[in-house]
């Protein structure tokens, strides 16, 4: 294992249990390479991840996974997974709820990535507007590219997202609760990207962001064998024209 790789490890395994309460999840690679926050809306209000009631963090060397309750979803009850990627710097989320109210709409934002060394055991995920100002984003139906660092020498993060997601920029200053973020619009010099979309009970939805390299480069539909194996290996032709959907 390369030291870069432990490192990176290390820091999933860290912020498993630093600010544990914080469902929020930040990229360290070990530099910071951006933030995904997540919330719901409901009847015209909204709340983020991190403030619900209750939050429960059960957490191992291969995987993170956050139980999420709060009156906004009545008797409903999200789970939040996140494993780390075999093949890349990165991780790959499953998002499922159930008993949601029928009007429930998910809402997430990622953004952030300043390329800073991060001290772990200090480190509370957020989206810090000051670290978004140099962040380019490239966006293709559910998929995104983001550029970030020194415009010399360029670091590309990929990013694969549920196919429901309408990706539009926002303003970073503007995160007081998600409906605001989604709102905000793009004229600002901290942009982030942000989606939302019906939250279905019983549904499987997907995240993953990572960085390509021969052996990781992703479409969304790998994604739930990517989530179970850790890697997505294609090495024959029959394999390739199997696990392609239909």
């Amino acid at each position: 294992m390369s030291k870069k790789t432990f490192a990176f490890l290390l820091a999933f395994l860290c912020l498993g249990f630093v600010k544990a309460q914080n469902p929020d999840w930040s990229l360290i690679t070990p530099e910071l390479a951006g933030t995904l926050r997540i919330g719901v809306a409901t009847q015209g209000t909204s709340k983020w991840f991190s403030e619900f009631k209750s939050i429960k963090l059960k957490s191992s060397e291969k995987e993170k996974k956050y139980i999420l309750k709060d009156e906004f979803l009545g008797k409903g009850v999200i789970e939040f997974l996140i494993r780390p990627l075999t093949d890349s710097k990165g991780a790959v989320m499953k998002l499922t709820g159930e008993n949601l109210p029928k009007d429930l709409q998910l809402i997430w934002t990622y953004g952030g990535a300043s390329n800073k060394d991060i001290e772990i055991e200090k480190w509370s995920p957020a989206i810090l507007p000051v670290d978004c100002y140099q962040n380019v984003f490239s966006v293709e139906g559910n998929s995104f590219t983001l550029y970030y660092g020194d415009s010399r020498k360029l670091i590309i993060l990929e990013g694969l997202t549920p196919p429901e997601s309408n990706l539009k920029l926002a303003d970073a200053n503007q995160q007081a609760n998600p409906i605001q973020l989604l709102q905000s619009g793009k004229k600002t010099l901290a942009q982030v990207l942000i989606a939302d979309f019906k939250m279905t009970a019983g549904q499987d939805y997907y995240f993953c962001f990572y960085f390509l390299n021969p052996t990781a480069d992703y479409n969304y539909f790998m994604l739930p064998k990517l989530f179970e194996e850790g890697s997505y290996r294609v090495n024959k032709e029959t394999e390739w024209m199997k696990s392609t959907p239909d």
